[in-house]
């Protein structure tokens, strides 16, 4: 095994290890408002590719993957979206590369993404790592596991009537909200923070 191989592999060790700390000590639970807030690109789109390489300004191993766009919410993105992401899967090499967090996008599938900006190095992931990506599921609901009821709870002025009353009414917890009525809010947070 090289020098330069065994490096990027320690490197990538080091890494693990620190989002490993960071995901256990500062990543928090984000309210909608922070990740629309924060974000310097949301939309909505269907994945089209992952393809794995190593990239050549770092070593590492990352995952591309492409998004067909179908809303841009926020920030500026073409038809055609790529994110770069660290880990992945090399069909010449044994380890896969996956660290605790780091959302995966499923081929053929549609998400609102809320994005961080560009790296020096050219990555990018969603703010809050998998808290940032929402899945569009075959009913038009958005999802990402966690509690509408918690998410939306400090901008409930700027969720549409309707869908508030659904979640404030809903027992229990609340896991998916209307495709519309979550770009609506999103749209309505933009507005008010002009």
């Amino acid at each position: 095994m090289s020098v330069i191989r065994r490096a990027s592999q320690a490197i990538l060790v080091v890494f693990a290890m620190l989002l490993s700390t960071v995901n256990g000590t500062v990543l928090v639970p984000l309210y909608l408002e922070e990740m629309i807030d924060r974000s310097e690109v949301v939309f909505q789109g269907r994945c089209l590719a992952n393809r794995t390489v190593r990239d050549e300004k770092t070593n590492m191993v990352v995952t591309l993957t492409t998004f067909q766009v179908y809303d841009v919410l926020k920030g500026t993105v073409g038809q055609t979206h790529v994110i770069k992401q660290v880990g992945g899967s090399l069909p010449d090499e044994p380890l896969e590369y996956r660290f605790k967090g780091i959302p995966t996008f499923a081929v053929g599938k549609e998400y609102v993404v809320f994005l961080a900006g560009v790296s020096r190095s050219g990555f990018s992931s969603p703010i809050g790592l998998s808290q940032g990506s929402f899945e569009v599921t075959a009913s038009r609901q958005v999802t990402n596991g966690r509690d509408f009821k918690d998410l939306t709870s400090r901008i409930a002025s700027k969720v549409p009537a309707m869908a508030l009353k659904n979640i404030e009414s809903a027992p229990g917890r609340v896991r998916e909200m209307d495709l519309e009525d979550f770009k609506q809010t999103v749209r309505n947070q933009l507005r008010a923070g002009q």
